[in-house]
């Protein structure tokens, strides 16, 4: 289109497969652009070239991630596939969907004027940029700690505040509110809404009802697999168990977490548990499964009323954490797949459902963060564990693969699996949930 600031025509991507002579299937991307200072959402079904096409405008293909790209993409007319401009690079800034993938330094202020000091910022500007964008993400009383020690959605904040602090011109924001809660989400969509008109915006999302009355044009990603209906197979039973949480207490260094927090469970139950960014949900979890020691606590598991001895609990656990890559060992998604598969045909008839079997060749590195989600929640049921610990498990999906981790809950729910998960999806944990408890003054209080 004449005069725009970005614009992409048959345009398909191919990336290396293990077999160093071929490629994988092109993914052919809708032709699309977008003027300067124009608000542009992309929606569409995971796993379909959405990211790609970011990478693409950062650069990130070629120059990092080979790929095989065909088809014309221009900046200010100039082809940026021949050579790509290193103005378009620094007026850029990319929120990945992964915080995780992001972040650099060990503690949470390093990182927040890591890209300024890269940019060569003047020492005074980045003090006064620091402290503007802490205090609009609500930074300011977490600077000091260590950025391992953040929630998920403390990351994202912290993400986007180093971002937008670096003064770009063009902003591409992937999922940017996945990890947060309902209060920061809509804090983020009110800056958007300030932002709009000063920049130029590509936001790739799911959230309809915000985006739709902020954006000036849309482009929904098709999907090119034909969908077909299959039936969701049996799940082997498990024997029954129970946890109980007895008067525990943890704290951080200067932060208390729980105070004498008392918590019971059994199978088959799907249980969410909900709360504000920072407040202790996925430490929950590291207490459960021993990765952390309370500092006073009774936590006890049963299968079949027969209390496990402390080094077996984990053994009857399966954990699917926040960061998809923190579960991924091999070379391939076969071989995930495969590692500790009980059953491994079922495992792969729930991979062909749940849309990745036309990538278990691949390195799961290479998936969309989507895929990584599915594929995460397949390893860790596929070792038919009575207990499944689920950190965000519909980070990353759209509509159509909620849907189908739904049905995957509901069908192991029926194969008397304990399923605890935390989300701030409340409207879904509503739809899904036996039970659903807010973390909030220190303890699990049901709702």
């Amino acid at each position: 289109m004449p005069n725009s600031l970005l614009c992409w025509k048959d345009i398909s991507v191919s990336f290396p497969t293990l077999d160093s002579s071929a490629t994988s299937a092109p993914i052919p991307f809708p032709d699309g652009s977008i003027q300067e200072n124009e608000f542009l959402w992309i929606d569409g079904v995971s796993g379909t070239g959405k990211s790609t096409l970011m990478h693409l405008i950062k650069g990130i293909i070629p120059r990092y991630i080979f790929a095989q790209v065909k088809g014309e993409f221009t900046y200010q007319g100039r082809d940026i596939l021949q050579s790509y401009p290193e103005e378009l690079d620094q007026k850029t800034v990319y929120v990945f969907q992964n915080p995780y993938s992001q972040m650099v330094t060990p503690r949470a202020k390093e990182e927040l004027i890591f890209g300024m000091e890269n940019y060569q910022f003047p020492s005074p500007k980045i003090e006064t940029e620091a402290r503007l964008w802490a205090e609009k993400f609500r930074l300011t009383s977490l600077l000091e700690q260590k950025t391992y020690t953040l929630s998920g959605g403390q990351c994202q904040r912290l993400v986007l505040a180093s971002s937008l602090a670096c003064s770009p011109r063009i902003l591409l924001f992937d999922e940017p509110t996945a990890f947060m809660d309902p209060e920061a989400k809509k804090d983020f969509y009110e800056l958007l809404a300030s932002l709009k008109g000063k920049f130029t915006i590509i936001v790739i999302d799911h959230n309809v009802p915000e985006l739709s009355a902020l954006c000036d044009k849309k482009i929904h990603w098709p999907s090119t697999a034909t969908e077909v209906a299959r039936p969701f197979p049996t799940l082997p039973a498990c024997q029954n168990f129970r946890l109980d949480c007895q008067n525990v207490s943890f704290a951080y260094p200067g932060k208390s977490i729980f105070q004498h927090m008392d918590f019971t469970a059994a199978s088959p139950k799907i249980i969410s548990i909900v709360g504000e960014n920072g407040c202790g949900k996925t430490t929950f979890f590291k207490l459960l499964s021993r990765m952390l020691s309370p500092q006073e606590a009774k936590i006890d598991f049963f299968l079949n009323d027969q209390k496990l001895p402390s080094k077996k609990c984990f053994e009857a656990m399966s954990i699917i954490y926040q960061n998809s890559e923190a579960q991924f060992y091999f070379d391939t998604v076969r071989e995930e797949l495969s590692f500790k598969a009980t059953e491994l045909e079922l495992v792969m008839q729930l991979a062909t459902l749940m849309g990745l079997e036309k990538t278990l060749d691949r390195s799961p590195y290479m998936l969309s963060e989507g895929q990584k989600r599915r594929l995460s929640i397949l390893i860790a049921i596929a070792q038919a564990k009575p207990l499944i610990l689920y950190d965000e498990p519909t980070y990353g999906q759209d509509e159509k693969n909620i849907k189908l981790i739904t049905q995957l809950m509901l069908a192991l729910k029926v194969a008397n699996r304990l399923q605890i998960m935390i989300t701030h999806d409340r409207l879904w944990a509503q739809k899904i949930s036996d039970e659903i408890y807010e973390l909030r003054g220190q303890k699990l209080v049901r709702l």
